[in-house]
């Protein structure tokens, strides 16, 4: 059975896992792995015999590195700008490597807002988990909202790939000319969205287990008090005692009843069958 104390521990493992998975991806260079081959003028090689050249390029959020098959002891590595609008299709000399990173640029946003709001998250379950108050909940959700932005954005990296190499097809270009596959900093995303969404249920559950009570539910929700103290004049018995800080309300019924103390500022309900 998941006692309290391990759906804290869980949730604290599980927060931090998020935010170093989210962290990973997010800086690393190997979301897309791409090998394309490049017609090149004879001449401009300085070589008659050479015509076609094979590149390879790995590229992130934020950088790319390409490295050319006939000399790979030579790696070139560059920024994204993402200043440029555009992505450069049908341009001459693009190519597809190249347009579809431009092309996923708008995909960083919501990636880069998965892994703030995780960190929060992280913050609001921690906090709501030493204090036992309704930041644990808040986090349970920044957690849920944490794994829908890294989705979307997955989504839209995801289409960017498709929609360019569905251009290159439709545009009659060199049949194996360009091969694609998806690197370990994606997968790493991918886990990390998993854990964000299993954290977020583990701190939700959490945060019910430590306010399964109406009194404690009297505490977090605004103005559940004075609809249970309503509810109960309006079907049971009032009772007024001789003293201004303790009320009574009782309502008995066949089978059961219902007492709502309020004694000093400190709310006890108890149901009894």
């Amino acid at each position: 059975m998941c006692t309290v104390y391990k759906l804290t521990v869980l949730s604290f493992v599980l927060g931090a896992m998020s935010v170093g998975l989210f962290s990973l991806a997010v800086s690393t260079d190997s979301w897309l792995l791409t090998r394309e081959a490049l017609s090149i003028d004879p001449e401009l090689l300085g070589n008659a015999t050479i015509g076609l050249i094979w590149i390879r390029v790995w590229t992130g959020l934020w950088r790319l590195c390409m490295v050319s098959e006939e000399v790979p002891d030579i790696i070139s590595c560059m920024a994204i700008s993402y200043e440029v609008k555009g992505t450069g299709r049908g341009e001459l000399l693009s190519t597809t490597s190249f347009t579809i990173i431009a092309s996923a640029r708008r995909s960083v946003a919501l990636t880069l807002s998965s892994l703030i709001l995780s960190v929060v998250a992280v913050i609001f379950s921690v906090t709501g988990n030493i204090r036992k108050d309704s930041k644990t909940l808040i986090g349970g959700v920044l957690f849920i909202l944490s794994g829908l932005s890294l989705a979307t954005g997955m989504i839209l990296y995801i289409s960017a790939i498709n929609d360019e190499v569905g251009y290159r097809a439709s545009t009659h270009k060199r049949s194996g000319g360009f091969s694609y596959q998806y690197g370990w900093s994606f997968f790493t995303a991918g886990f990390g969205f998993l854990s964000s969404e299993v954290a977020a249920v583990v701190t939700i559950s959490l945060f019910l287990r430590r306010n399964a009570k109406l009194e404690d539910m009297t505490r977090i929700i605004p103005g559940l008090e004075d609809k249970v103290i309503s509810r109960g004049q309006q079907n049971g018995t009032y009772f007024g005692g001789s003293s201004n800080d303790r009320y009574q309300f009782c309502h008995s019924q066949t089978n059961s009843s219902s007492c709502f103390h309020l004694c000093g500022g400190q709310h006890h309900v108890f149901v009894s069958a």
